[in-house]
């Protein structure tokens, strides 16, 4: 007869080794291991199975363990300080796959499988906190059952043991219901504690791969680009950015979309270096950054309208903004910006970084006015030759600097092509090569030739590098922008106008949308929930918590005002009717709370309405002075004032005076921002928006102990 070690520790190894064969899964996605070495890990959990399969009496000895730990360590070491360079992640879980595949083959003793679990729990704990991608919630779910069915199974089969109990047919449990509602109830205990729980800056240790959403390298945001840095990353459809204009529209977006992210002032040897930094910026009232401090009066101006932006990682600290941005609210406490007018973070943003950018209706292009002396780096001739400065000359003629700069911007566009193959090109002088000998080539060679162009005849110049265009997601109207629309372009000075943009790349070098069709449909699709993703699981920090506790406590404080208002008595017991009247004893008083429900399903109830309720209140649109005057219309007529449908505000005002005294401000206030935004055409900002709100409230207020019987009464 099968011993009952035998049986029931054979059991026990195979729920561990295929808890231990996906743990590591998303790893390889994430580039933290390489697949190579999570294939040999693989093999080696397959051998372990099919060895525990077969249920062998004998297992590794504890001295074979302590054997192989050392023949380890020096390899650790050379991992550690050779091959990934004193970086620890790498490192560490190559040491916990190898600890665990050898425990894995030793395990002998009870608590020795306890062991490997907890090996197997730090294993998912690296994919988990290396993993940002939608997928991982697969993962975590399987995960999920995996985990809840070795516990069970481990309990159920030790109470077996403890009755001396050895058929193995008696270790049958049936779990699917109980891993049905497990995973269930787990998942939704969850969904508030992940809401309520401490937010870290950062939701992942190193987020690389393609599942672990990594970004290609953007070189052409670094401190030094070559002339290829924009084609590096180009190819990719990966999102940079997302937008979303907060009054609502999508007209907005149909015109053409440009975003600095860095300029350059100096070329050398076919590589640009990064303009120097200028100023620290510090914010104002509101924690707003103001790009035009510090320019003329004249190049102040007021943003029109918000649009709130979402940049994903770019392995750059350069914070891209549209050419129109003049007020930029980031979640940080300053910001840099160089000579060029572009804008920097202080460090380089490790996840999707959320800031909001007021905007005026024509671009504002900030920066350092040029001395216009021989030192000034925007008119440095480094790369410019008797050949190029010649070319510049015959083509840019005579008239003002516009006339001159645009027939240059208008002889590249024509007289050039843009391409992507450079095979064969030599890189001695690659502007004189594209100038003269091929007619073509990519963004950087079109923006690189006008800037030094321009410089040679005496106008200031210099490249910028950014994104162009972007595409529309219809299913909820917000922008998206590409690593594919990575793009570089020219600002020169010109006089009376100051820095202006010239674009000399062919249209069709020029990034654009994919076209129309259920290809593009569905990558749309996917992107909304990626997008979704970003926004409430990566990025859902203290201030989304904040908001969801201030929605919270409105709910529960707008719950207790049903109650106000009402007769006091009203709450008095009536005298029985078979007792004489004034010898009934009153009731004893029962309080008003929650139902008697278990603690956990009203704390996640309660939490999950409450996520629900400030979920809606964040997508409604947002109160208009036309809504609130037709609200406040409404509430007159229900109390019984003549609100004819041709009666005029100013006279609605005079009856909401005469009639109730105590709504008379308020409701004066709301007409008056009705007057502003329907015959003005002023837009109301955030600030008149609070005040309206608050103004409708006091005027409803007024009304209704006015029109209250009881208060009448008292």
């Amino acid at each position: 007869m099968i011993s009952k070690e035998m049986t029931f520790g054979r059991q026990k190894r195979l729920l561990v080794g295929w808890m231990a064969l996906l743990a590591p899964l998303p790893l390889p996605f994430n580039d933290v291991v390489s697949w190579p070495v999570v294939a040999a890990y693989s093999l080696g959990i397959a051998l372990f199975l099919r060895r525990a399969s077969l249920d062998p009496p004998r297992w590794l000895p504890a001295w074979a363990m302590n054997v192989l730990g050392l023949i380890y360590l020096p390899i650790f070491f050379l991992d550690f300080g050779v091959l990934n360079r004193g970086r620890v992640v790498q490192p560490v879980v190559h040491l916990i796959l190898f600890a665990l595949l050898v425990k894995l083959f030793a395990m002998v003793r009870e608590r020795d499988k306890w062991q490997s679990a907890v090996g197997i729990f730090f294993l998912f704990l690296a994919a988990m906190g290396t993993s940002v991608h939608p997928s991982i919630v697969l993962y975590l779910i399987t995960f999920l059952v995996l985990t809840l069915t070795l516990l069970t199974r481990f309990a159920f089969l030790h109470v077996l043991a403890g009755f001396g109990r050895e058929d193995p047919a008696l270790a049958r449990l049936p779990l699917r219901s109980f891993l049905t509602f497990s995973t269930a109830f787990t998942i939704l205990i969850a969904i508030p504690l992940f809401a309520v729980l401490p937010r870290v800056r950062a939701p992942f240790i190193v987020g690389r791969g393609p599942a672990g959403g990594a970004q290609l390298e953007a070189a052409g945001f670094s401190d030094q680009v070559t002339l290829d840095s924009i084609g590096m990353i180009r190819g990719s459809r990966e999102v940079a950015m997302r937008l979303v204009d907060e009054t609502g529209g999508i007209d907005f977006f149909n015109r053409e979309m440009r975003f600095k992210a860095a300029t350059y002032n100096v070329y050398e040897g076919g590589s640009w270096r990064r303009a120097p930094m200028r100023s620290i910026l510090l914010p104002g009232s509101r924690m707003r950054f103001d790009l035009t401090k510090g320019q003329p009066a004249e190049g102040r101006v007021t943003p029109k309208r918000w649009v709130q932006i979402w940049l994903r990682p770019l392995h750059s600290s350069s914070l891209p903004l549209p050419v129109e941005t003049v007020l930029v609210e980031p979640r940080t406490s300053s910001l840099v910006i160089d000579h060029g007018g572009a804008v920097s973070l202080r460090n380089t943003p490790l996840e999707t970084l959320e800031y909001r950018a007021g905007l005026a209706e024509r671009a504002v292009l900030t920066g350092s006015v040029p001395s216009l002396t021989p030192d000034d780096p925007t008119l440095d001739l480094t790369g410019v030759t008797p050949r190029v400065a010649e070319l510049a000359g015959q083509v840019m003629g005579q008239g003002t600097a516009r006339a001159r700069a645009s027939r240059l911007e208008t002889h590249l566009m024509q007289k050039y092509t843009y391409t992507l193959d450079f095979v064969g090109r030599s890189a001695d002088n690659p502007i004189e090569d594209f100038l003269f000998k091929y007619h073509s080539g990519q963004c950087e060679y079109f923006a690189s030739s006008m800037v030094l162009m321009l410089r040679s005849q005496g106008v200031p110049a210099r490249l910028v590098t950014g994104f162009l265009g972007g595409e529309l997601n219809p299913f909820e109207g917000y922008y998206i922008v590409r690593d594919s629309n990575a793009h570089a372009w020219v600002e020169a000075y010109l006089p009376g106008e100051g820095w202006t943009s010239f674009d000399p790349t062919p249209p069709a070098g020029r990034p654009a949308s994919e076209d129309e069709g259920a290809w593009l449909l569905a990558r749309q699709a996917w992107d909304f929930v990626l997008f979704r993703w970003d926004r409430y699981i990566l990025t859902f920090s203290l201030y989304d918590q904040l908001r969801i506790f201030g929605s919270l406590r409105d709910v529960w404080q707008n719950f207790w005002k049903t109650f106000q208002g009402k007769d006091a008595t009203a709450s008095l017991p009536m005298p029985s009717p078979s007792l004489p009247a004034g010898l009934a004893t009153p009731e004893p008083e029962t309080k008003r709370g929650l139902p008697d429900v278990p603690l956990p399903v009203a704390i996640g109830a309660t939490l999950l309405a409450a996520m629900a309720y400030a979920l809606f209140l964040k997508l409604r649109p947002p109160l208009t002075a036309t809504a609130a005057y037709r609200r406040l219309r409404q509430r007159l007529a229900r109390a019984g004032v003549p609100v004819s449908e041709s009666l005029p505000p100013l006279e609605l005002q005079g009856l909401a005076a005469e009639r109730y005294p105590a709504a008379a401000a308020p409701a004066a206030r709301v007409i008056h921002f009705y007057l502003r935004e329907s015959f003005g055409g002023e837009e109301l900002e955030d600030e008149d928006r609070e005040a309206l709100k608050a103004s409708l409230e006091e005027a409803e207020k007024g009304v209704k102990r006015r029109s209250d019987p009881t208060r009448k009464a008292s």
